[in-house]
């Protein structure tokens, strides 16, 4: 599987934040990788150790989003939010070193999170004066979770955060390697796509690894269909001037 630079910093971020615990946001945009990096990250974690929650995403209401919670750590269900909210606070903070394995709280596309949200989740934090990290929460969402955090009610919220990470987009070698790996997994030729056309290709798509494949997959089939055995950095230009999704510049 590849990894680009900022993706193995990321990796290597969250595994030092790991022992440190508490809560983590890693942000970056659409595509960039933070989902596939994440998941890297978790099943890298000793099970023994460590016990992972997945919560779901796209809870609108706050009784919805403590429900959730309760789900997730296969608590009963409860009428009122505010016994919701006690019963999780309750189990998570018993999670201390002798009580088995860390139990660490997932929740991606966070920037859907509506600003109670979040608080929901300073409070459940909070434990015997700050005085240990019962269990962690690792946050993951696109760069408009940051305009939800500046909200001065999560203020709070924020200083709490242990570890924040913004994830970069692919840089031109990136690209490269990227586009190599994935020929090569595909058993095609490295040579398949000239330099100058992958030079295009990261223009085009700005370095984020989900518009490389759109913007690759597209330009492929099309010199497949008029017959070309290499992409040049002109055919390339052509096909994403014609692509509805990338505009005649060469970006998104």
């Amino acid at each position: 599987m590849f990894d680009s630079r900022a993706q193995r910093e990321l990796m290597h971020g969250l595994q030092m934040w790991a022992e440190i615990k508490g809560m983590a946001l890693a942000t970056g945009p659409s595509g960039a990788g933070k989902s596939i990096t994440a998941r890297r990250f978790l099943r890298s974690l000793d099970e023994s150790r460590f016990h992972v929650v997945t919560l779901p995403h796209g809870c609108t209401t706050l009784h919805g989003f403590l429900r959730a919670i309760s789900r997730g750590l296969d608590l009963p269900m409860r009428q009122h939010a505010s016994d919701l909210f006690d019963q999780a606070h309750r189990h998570l903070t018993a999670n201390g070193p002798d009580r088995g394995p860390h139990t660490l709280l997932v929740l991606d596309d966070a920037e859907a999170m509506p600003a109670d949200h979040f608080d929901v989740l300073r409070r459940l934090t909070n434990y015997a004066l700050d005085a240990e990290d019962r269990f962690s929460i690792l946050i993951l969402g696109t760069d408009a979770v940051l305009r939800t955090l500046k909200v001065p009610a999560l203020d709070s919220f924020n200083t709490r955060l242990s570890f924040v990470h913004a994830l970069k987009p692919f840089n031109l070698e990136d690209t490269r390697n990227y586009v190599a790996h994935q020929l090569r997994y595909a058993g095609a030729r490295d040579s398949l796509l000239a330099d100058g056309a992958v030079r295009k290709l990261f223009q085009a798509s700005g370095g984020i690894a989900r518009r490389v494949n759109q913007a690759a997959l597209h330009v492929l089939i099309q010199a497949a269909v008029v017959g070309i055995d290499t992409i040049s950095a002109d055919f390339m230009q052509q096909q994403l001037n014609a692509h509805p999704l990338f505009d005649s510049t060469g970006g998104t």
